[in-house]
């Protein structure tokens, strides 16, 4: 009986402290990440990081939550290689939008258009071939195709997409020169991500043709997996070049931190290799430390 008693009197204290444990310190065992940089300091640290590398580097970030956004030689003018079929694309996607043009409308590959250099498919195809706009926007995209490219150039006009990136403010953006800046294709992966390019419908197509490219040696090439990436690469002699927006909350859990955009342009390269691993590096480094 005695004992009886003595097991319910701690079974009775027992429950009682159970329900006033709120007294004790409470421990996350979620994954911890370390207070986020500011921008100014990650902007500093990102410099001094840039140096160790060949070459020079032209940088541009901005975070599409906060705003917060920086530059390193980011309003420099240089030759745009392939992140020129950004605003070609996103201007026939505008008049898709507005209705002033059909994205299924057909092409037939003359031998005159084909670009024979670069990357691409299509310069490795007979002439008379028949694509549909959409299809030559996605091969822009996804391979970089400068016969792809240059089809849609002529189709909508190159003075035409001209007269678009004035409208937008890229101040330093000449299509017939192949030239840009940093900070004038941040402003337009700006637009594009808050739907002020296209519709919402056709931006989705749009992520898709930048995601899962035939070159995901760049910006993606340590973060592919914890988040998803829709960016264009660019190369020309001695530059190697990657744009994209980058959203970390898709994959990754980490709602707290939005999507952002980099864009990194070089000049100066000798091993296009190594420039490609500290595009990565960099991308990495604002990744987890913004």
């Amino acid at each position: 009986m005695k004992k009886l008693v003595i097991l319910l009197f701690y079974s009775f204290f027992l429950l009682l402290l159970g329900r006033n444990l709120a007294f004790l310190p409470s421990f996350n065992t979620s994954e911890r990440n370390s207070s986020p940089i500011p921008a100014i300091e990650l902007r500093e640290n990102v410099k001094n990081l840039v140096p160790e590398f060949e070459g020079d580097y032209s940088i541009y970030y901005e975070d599409l939550k906060t705003g917060e956004a920086f530059g390193i030689n980011h309003n420099t003018v240089l030759t745009a290689a392939s992140l020129n079929k950004l605003p070609i694309i996103f201007y026939l996607y505008h008049l898709a939008e507005k209705k002033e043009i059909d994205l299924e409308e057909k092409v037939v590959l003359q031998e005159n258009d084909i670009q024979d250099y670069g990357t691409g498919v299509l310069r490795y195809e007979e002439p008379g071939g028949v694509y549909t706009l959409k299809k030559l926007a996605e091969l822009a995209f996804k391979n970089s195709d400068n016969t792809a490219a240059h089809l849609l150039t002529i189709r909508i006009g190159e003075s035409n997409i001209q007269s678009y990136v004035d409208l937008l403010g890229l101040s330093a953006t000449n299509i017939a020169f192949n030239e840009t800046s940093p900070r004038d294709i941040g402003l337009l992966l700006s637009l594009l991500y808050e739907d002020k390019i296209t519709s919402v419908a056709l931006k989705k197509e749009l992520f898709d043709y930048l995601s899962d490219t035939q070159f995901e040696d760049r910006i993606p090439r340590y973060i592919k997996g914890k988040a998803r990436i829709y960016h264009k690469i660019g190369d020309s002699e001695n530059m190697v070049h990657d744009a994209g927006i980058v959203d970390p909350s898709a994959r990754s859990g980490l709602g707290e931190k939005g999507p952002f955009i980099l864009v990194i342009i070089t000049q100066g390269i000798i091993d296009e290799e190594k420039a490609h691993e500290n595009i990565g590096k960099i991308a990495q480094f604002v990744f987890d430390n913004r």
